[in-house]
């Protein structure tokens, strides 16, 4: 069967730079997945009622999956809920690690990146969403990154999903 690791949480937490860390945990204990990043797909305009342009890069993502052959998926993008993350392989086994940091932390990584007007919406948009997932828990664990190595944060994802 095939599994799948969502690495998510908000803007800021390190979704991204924890799951290329995975791989590397992975490649050297000669493990196959596949790895995909749908922030990666990057357009505008969006269509109307796709907020994010998740139709697009669910499309990609179900396009190339079947060419990967392999029965691991690793896949940081912010879901809001389980429903959402279903829809990125919708008969695999799904294990959801949300990432968490003290606002503060999230605020400094975000203002280190985000140097132009998009700072302001993305520090918005984090705070929206630990107000949400506070209300709707969407994760099997969570893992607080604050002050930790890259690698325990890949290698204790990898553990607690049972890859490792």
């Amino acid at each position: 069967m095939t599994a799948v690791i969502v690495v998510t949480g908000p803007t800021g937490v390190g979704k991204t730079t924890v799951a290329y860390e995975m791989t590397e945990v992975l490649d050297e204990r000669g493990v196959a997945f596949g790895f995909y990043d749908p922030d990666a797909i990057h357009f505008r305009p969006v269509q109307e009622g796709d907020r994010f342009g998740t139709r697009v890069w669910l499309a990609a993502l179900h396009a190339a999956w079947p060419l990967m052959e392999v029965e691991r998926l690793i896949v940081p993008v912010v879901v809001e809920t389980r429903e959402n993350a279903r829809r990125l392989l919708p008969d695999a086994e799904l294990t959801i690690a949300r990432l968490t940091a003290t606002p503060q932390t999230i605020e400094e990584r975000i203002r280190r990146r985000e140097l132009g007007a998009g700072g302001d919406w993305h520090v918005a948009r984090a705070q929206e969403l630990e107000a949400h997932w506070r209300q709707h828990p969407v994760e099997d664990f969570l893992v607080d990154t604050d002050g930790r190595d890259v690698r325990d944060l890949a290698v204790e994802v990898l553990t607690r999903s049972g890859w490792i």
